[in-house]
């Protein structure tokens, strides 16, 4: 994996930014509502920007914004930007899309040959279960299906294939592998049907709880839908402002406790794959 330098992280930053301001300008010529979420929640609050070592921006819609949102990217002419997802790139293997800048590359995993350019995540807030047994039982489910279309999504050589069944706990990957290198499109199908029936179960703002399916917490994800009620928290965010949920202080809290004590050192690292990048071009065939 490839590593930013201290001026690269600067430029990415600005990039990704660019991206964020563009996203907000969409938003806003089509009332659509999004909310900083995640790290990036953490970065407006206690850094009025993006948290210093890292180097990716997360927003959240509601569902009904977010299905507006695919539906105007899909019919609009975005100039230099583009909306990443299973129906724009066939090689993507993340149930959610990303908002990119078209003009430059980023390849996250070297197993999976999918280029696109410097993003930010865009997830839907779907209603779920009051139930918490229920909401564990749905998390448990998507994430299972999250990993089944990650590994049919990847490629692997011969011998890497076969290494797989010396492992036992890794049987039904190989399993999922080998019937996605015969059925690929139709498995990826199959698996997006069922994750989306899933993150519909319930209708937005049909129960009292929210929850960010594709977040990487599990139920963690899960809040009361009183902290998206009202108008969005404006703040600043490096040389831009970002919206927050209105209660974004119990948001937090559900997730991360203490979101305002700063990690260890050690922890003060970014987590995103970059197996090539390149900030000035896009470059389809990195590794061709």
């Amino acid at each position: 994996m490839q590593e930013l330098s201290a001026a690269e992280l600067t430029v990415w930053k600005g990039i990704i930014t660019d991206v964020l301001r563009e996203f907000q300008d969409i938003c806003a010529r089509h009332q659509l509502t999004y909310y900083a979420i995640g790290g990036t929640a953490i970065g407006a609050v206690r850094h009025h920007g993006i948290i210093p070592w890292d180097d990716d921006i997360d927003v959240g819609m509601p569902r009904p914004d977010f299905e507006r949102f695919i539906e105007i990217c899909r019919t609009s002419d975005l100039g230099h930007y583009e909306l990443v997802s299973n129906e724009t790139h066939p090689d993507y293997y993340l149930p959610f899309p990303k908002f990119c800048n078209s003009n430059t590359t980023l390849v996250e995993r070297a197993d999976i040959p999918c280029a696109i350019g410097l993003f930010i995540d865009v997830f839907p807030l779907d209603s779920t279960s009051d139930d918490p047994a229920e909401v564990e039982a749905l998390v448990h489910r998507y994430k299972k299906l999250q990993n089944r279309y990650e590994a049919i999504s990847s490629r692997s050589t011969f011998s890497q294939h076969l290494m797989l069944l010396t492992q036992p706990h890794e049987w039904g990957r190989f399993l999922n592998k080998t019937l996605g290198y015969f059925f690929r499109k139709p498995m990826k199908r199959y698996l997006l049907r069922k994750m989306r029936a899933l993150c519909l179960k319930y209708p937005y703002g049909s129960t009292k709880h929210l929850i960010n399916y594709g977040g990487a917490y599990g139920t963690r994800e899960l809040f009361s839908s009183h902290i998206v009620e009202g108008k969005p928290i404006n703040m600043p965010f490096d040389s831009i402002t970002i919206d927050l949920m209105p209660g974004y202080d119990d948001y937090l809290k559900g997730i991360y406790g203490n979101y305002m004590q700063m990690p260890p050192e050690e922890k003060r690292v970014a987590h995103h794959l970059k197996a090539f990048y390149n900030l000035n071009k896009r470059v389809d065939n990195p590794f061709v």
